[in-house]
């Protein structure tokens, strides 16, 4: 049985890959640009789920489809109506794929959905099922329902098999986002103030029990045509907290204030959304995937959460010799402010002569793929096309600018980010939001894990964003070595004047 795994790059689709292998599974592993190669099985280049691709090749010899690849966020520099662009990759990409797997005879089709199809928030007590009735809130939850509905109606009239699966919170080795700041937090031993909510439940899924119920879905005949909610089992933020410092073995220094003052002052700076998620419950009833499957969760909650926080530990222990990155940043950004700062000044007042806009402030996806402003002096016309430098022409770039391009005094205001810890001096240069073969594949090669920077391996080496793939690559050979001596070493190259950054036409 051939089983083609759609994103398989990402973080549940390297560890479905893995455990497909091995069950002894015959994978294929399908990824739009290129492969990590990390597995010892067949890749296939599948295109673009926005792009109306033609999937007859890629489709060849597949019995089973797991369909993990989506559109997760969307920016709002990048549209003004999110939901069109959701739809595109996650309801119209993802119905073309299953309408062309069924005309090429495959199977069964496992469709990873997401719990934000029921909602964002439950009763203590009272539990999604999978016979709920749907309240997406969010564009990519109503994208991912609109999705399901397609497909369910799909297998109306067509022989093909749809399994939908609603994850909770998914989390395991190479976490990111939400989970990986409580990793990162509770390690340092700052006193992070949720450890009083203890009366909220949530229910989250270890990346070993979803890729085992994956599986189990691959040829169940039980589970054709059905809706499964899935996850480990109910913890509370506090106990969370708990297990979290077990596993990574330090002291729970969290701080027990009640959830109301959470909620009241996070309300008042704008933040109940995120107050909700901390503090508000949102619970699943697996029952049906326990009486129609047959399947148990392997790992506990609490055992995959404290192996979680040792996988993040014995990986922070990997790079221990850049634990100086950030007070070195502090250091030379903060000294480096105060020795320029006569050019500094200068360069503004000309900047206002040449312009009228000295400063060119403009964000650019940062680490973990959160945004910040990046501040540069202006090299090009005020009206310029907000796109990456080699996508300019050369006559947008004003006198002034041709100047501060050469001797890389534009990049001096960067100190700025560095020393508020958006960017450090060594690190990948930060990419613009538009550009989503460039983040694709930097995300694909986990580079958006480290701080972006100044300079770095791929400036030094005349590579620029007009290769996002190579970029990428380049990228992750300059985290995967960085050191102590790497780190003096690019800055001292740039220092001297080595490198190209990011040039225009």
């Amino acid at each position: 049985m051939n089983v083609l795994v759609t994103g398989a790059n990402g973080f549940v689709g390297q560890a479905l890959v893995k455990s497909l292998l091995n069950t002894e599974h015959n994978v294929i592993s399908g990824v739009r640009k290129y492969p990590l190669k990390k597995f010892n099985c067949e890749y296939r280049i599948t295109g673009s789920l926005e792009d109306n691709t033609r999937w007859t090749n890629v489709l060849n010899d597949i019995d089973i489809i797991v369909h993990l690849a989506a559109r997760v966020h969307v920016m709002k520099e990048q549209s003004t109506n999110p939901l069109s662009e959701f739809r595109k990759v996650n309801v119209e990409g993802t119905l073309d794929l299953a309408r062309q797997a069924a005309a090429a005879g495959v199977k069964r089709f496992i469709f990873i959905s997401s719990i934000k199809v029921n909602g964002e928030e439950t009763e203590l007590g009272k539990p999604y099922t999978a016979e709920s009735k749907p309240h997406p809130v969010d564009p990519f939850g109503l994208s991912k329902y609109e999705a399901e509905q397609g497909l369910l109606k799909l297998v109306e009239t067509t022989p093909l098999e749809v399994v939908i699966i609603r994850p909770t919170l998914v989390y395991g080795e190479n976490v990111k986002g939400n989970f990986q700041s409580l990793l990162k937090w509770t390690y340092k031993g700052v006193p992070l103030p949720i450890g009083g909510i203890k009366e909220n439940l949530r229910s989250l899924v270890s990346l070993d029990n979803l890729t085992d119920f994956i599986i189990t879905c691959i040829d169940h005949p039980n589970a054709r045509n059905e809706v499964f909610l899935i996850s480990d089992g109910d913890i509370s933020t506090a106990v969370l907290l708990e297990e979290i410092s077990k596993g990574l073995g330090v002291k729970n220094k969290a701080i027990n204030i009640p959830s109301t003052l959470i909620n009241k002052v996070a309300d008042t700076l704008g933040k109940s959304g995120m107050a909700k998620r901390l503090s508000g419950s949102l619970q699943v009833d697996i029952s049906k995937a326990k009486t129609l499957l047959d399947w148990q969760p392997k790992y506990s909650t609490s055992e995959s959460i404290q192996k979680t926080a040792e996988f993040y530990k014995s990986n922070l222990a990997d790079h221990k010799s850049m634990s100086l990155q950030r007070p070195l940043d502090v250091i030379f950004s903060a000294t480096g402010l105060v020795v320029a700062s006569p050019l500094l000044i200068g360069t503004t007042i000309i900047g206002y002569l040449d312009t009228g806009s000295p400063l060119f402030i403009q964000e650019r996806v940062g680490k973990d793929q959160k945004p910040f402003k990046l501040i540069k002096f202006r090299t090009m016309k005020v009206a310029t096309e907000s796109v990456a430098s080699h996508l300019v022409d050369n006559t947008s770039v004003t006198k002034l600018g041709k100047v501060l391009r050469k001797t890389k005094l534009d990049e001096l205001p960067q100190l700025i980010n560095v020393l508020k810890g958006e960017m450090s001096l060594v690190g990948p240069r930060p990419n613009l939001f538009n550009q989503n073969d460039l983040i694709e594949a930097r995300e694909d090669m986990g580079v958006y894990s480290v701080l972006p920077g100044i300079t770095g391996l791929a400036q030094l080496s005349g590579i620029d964003m007009s290769t996002p793939e190579r970029l990428a690559k380049k990228d992750k050979e300059m985290i995967d070595n960085l050191n102590l001596k790497n780190y003096f070493s690019y800055i001292l190259s740039t220092a001297l004047g080595k490198g190209s950054g990011d040039a225009v036409k």
